[in-house]
């Protein structure tokens, strides 16, 4: 009896065993074959991933700053400077926009940029900055009122809304917009971006000018992703007076159409901080901003500023046969700010409505007199008044 048992427990074993062995074969398998079916369904999705063109990435190499110098017509002094970065590996262009009396150094010697332009033109204007501000600038740009209307019209009105109004008389004509909701042109756009008579002075005026550049430069991306955008950049190679080539642009078109793809806005947008001098005539960047400039426009190999700290060097007068600003130009001393009438006495400030045109001074035979008309400005610069708010002053 305990044989039989033991015979019949041994051929128990051994049929489990077999079965067991047989199951797992099977299971193993249908694994398998499984496996393989979900790798080969994996495969064409991979390929389409590896071949899709948001792949691209961009490169440093791809980076180029230019100097954007703006004038109402030929032959006449910039009153703008904008520091355009094309940073397509950081994801965004870079703006910031500087008067034309904005402090600089160069050969050891304290100056302006305008200073600069005058002695010899956009180029040692380009050298200066680039130096002073230890960032490389790579090309440079004139623009004209006439040229800024062709490219406005490649790209189609600009859709703006004006926060403050803008009233003011030129020798030739008269700027008078309203607060409100615009479709801009090229002169309209300039006449922004020059007002002389901003409450918040060169600062207000140099962040408004970017606003809108800023605009513009978003409204204009997507068309480099059509054939409008070649269109475009012919407009602008053509018109504008410029190093940049052709072959520059047409090394970045992969770069600018990555920045047109992207779902956040490209431009940031870096605003002007500092103070004017004593005179009124130079305005000094504070330390602050300047390190703010390198940190965007740097070159990638750049690990450390170099630009001199601590007080500015005098500013050196005219030499003998440098062009001098007219009596209307930036050059000359503003006066202090209008007085302001608080209980029995005067303080600085803005004055009443009803005594602001009798608070404004003229600037003429090379004094200021009191003047019964606002600030005029003629094509080549300004008067009057000027200061610095913050930008919540303003809207």
């Amino acid at each position: 009896m305990k044989r039989e048992t033991n015979d019949w427990l041994m051929g128990f074993s051994t049929s489990f065993g077999i079965t067991f062995f047989a199951m797992m074969l099977v299971l193993g398998a249908v694994c398998f074959i499984s496996y393989s079916r979900a790798q080969t369904r994996n495969e064409p999705q991979k390929t389409q991933e590896t071949a899709a063109p948001n792949t691209y990435l961009p490169s440093t190499e791809e980076r180029l700053t230019l100097l954007v110098a703006g004038c109402e017509k030929a032959g006449m002094e910039p009153e703008t400077y904008l520091l355009l970065g094309f940073l397509p590996d950081q994801g965004k262009i870079a703006l910031c926009v500087l008067p034309s009396h904005a402090y600089l150094e160069y050969g050891g010697q304290g100056t302006t940029i305008g200073r600069m332009w005058r002695q010899g033109g956009l180029g040692y204007a380009q050298k200066g900055l680039a130096q002073y501000l230890d960032i490389p600038i790579h090309r440079r740009v004139l623009v004209e009122t006439e040229d800024l209307d062709q490219l406005i019209r490649c790209i189609g009105p600009v859709d703006y809304d004006l926060a403050v109004d803008l009233d003011y008389e030129l020798e030739d004509r008269q700027i008078a917009m309203p607060r409100g909701h615009y479709l801009m042109d090229g002169r309209r756009v300039m006449d922004v971006i020059t007002y002389p008579a901003y409450k918040g002075g060169e600062r207000e005026r140099s962040d408004r000018a970017a606003l809108l550049i800023a605009q513009i430069i978003r409204q204009s991306l997507p068309l480099f992703l059509e054939d409008t955008g070649a269109e475009l950049q012919e407009t602008a190679l053509s018109v504008l007076d410029t190093d940049l080539s052709a072959t520059d642009c047409l090394q970045r078109s992969a770069a600018l159409q990555f920045l047109a793809r992207l779902e956040l806005p490209a431009t940031a947008t870096l605003f002007l901080e500092g103070t004017l001098s004593k005179n009124y005539t130079v305005y000094h960047l504070t330390q602050s901003c300047k390190e703010r400039i390198w940190d965007i426009y740097r070159a990638p190999e750049q690990t450390q500023r170099s630009f001199r700290l601590g007080e500015p060097l005098p500013v050196q007068e005219p030499v003998q046969g440098e062009k001098k600003p007219s009596a209307s130009g930036l050059q000359a001393p503003l006066p202090p700010l209008p007085l302001l009438r608080s209980g029995s006495r005067w303080t600085a400030g803005t004055p009443p409505a009803g005594r602001q045109k009798a608070a404004h001074r003229r600037w003429s035979g090379g004094r200021w007199t009191a003047a019964a008309t606002r600030p005029s400005r003629s094509p080549s610069g300004w008067s009057g008044p000027r200061g610095g708010f913050g930008m919540a002053a303003w809207d």
